[in-house]
């Protein structure tokens, strides 16, 4: 793999098509990953805003990272005035079903969001930070806090789940060494324990809500978050 995650990484070999990203496992021999689906659809986005709703009480949301917008739709489905923007072209251009056009846009998260200051009563960052290279971290927190009114919802890929076994952090353009092919093959190029990332969402003030995120989960059925628990989430509030 040449490490090369721009936007056109993202792209239907990495949405849609069965196997369509390759790499090679340690011992040389390839492998295929993709999120292999085609429509976008994923019925635990359900549950989810549903929880979001309940515990946030949020008539608005901004989803950072909204892919093809599956999250936006269910959110708007129930009321909740959600919009969001991903960094890939392929997913904007070939958006969910029932995602309308004018609900998700095209932009780069590492650049000032097209928002003012403080729209959004719920933002949430759904496996977007182990995209970000370490030295795009703090634009896209800084962003995050300013266009948060007062909740700001995380799910990030961390070390200690079944796929991230150690911490690492790529660089921009760097070739990816060939033990860690498998799992930054989805553009996982920074990949830290919740220390970290605790650290790195430090702002004054802001206070994490680790009551709010057993609230969350209590709400929504165990197998829709089974993978998210195994990683970090984090809740933020304004004070």
């Amino acid at each position: 793999m040449e490490g090369k995650f721009d936007k056109n990484y993202y792209d239907a070999n990495y949405f849609a098509v069965p196997g369509g990203k390759k790499f090679k496992n340690p011992c040389g021999i390839e492998g295929e990953w993709s999120y292999a689906n085609p429509e976008g659809e994923w019925e635990g986005c359900g549950p989810v805003v549903q929880a979001w709703k309940e515990v946030f009480k949020c008539k608005n949301l901004l989803d950072v990272g909204a892919g093809r917008g599956t999250f936006v739709a269910y959110a708007r489905a129930i009321g909740i005035e959600a919009v969001g923007f991903d960094f890939s072209e392929w997913a904007v251009s070939h958006l969910y079903t029932h995602c309308e056009g004018s609900w998700v846009k095209c932009a780069d998260a590492t650049q000032k969001w097209d928002y003012p200051d403080k729209p959004f009563d719920l933002v949430t960052v759904l496996d977007l930070m182990e995209h970000l290279y370490e030295e795009d971290i703090d634009k896209v927190v800084n962003e995050m806090y300013r266009v948060a009114r007062k909740y700001i919802f995380l799910q990030i890929a961390t070390v200690g789940s079944d796929v991230n076994h150690s911490k690492y952090a790529l660089k921009k353009g760097e070739s990816v060494p060939i033990e860690l092919e498998g799992v930054a093959v989805a553009g996982h190029v920074t990949v830290q324990d919740r220390a970290f990332w605790v650290d790195k969402l430090k702002r004054d003030g802001w206070v994490l809500r680790d009551d709010l995120v057993l609230e969350f989960i209590r709400l929504c059925p165990c197998n829709v978050i089974s993978n998210w628990i195994k990683n970090t989430v984090l809740v933020l509030e304004k004070t």
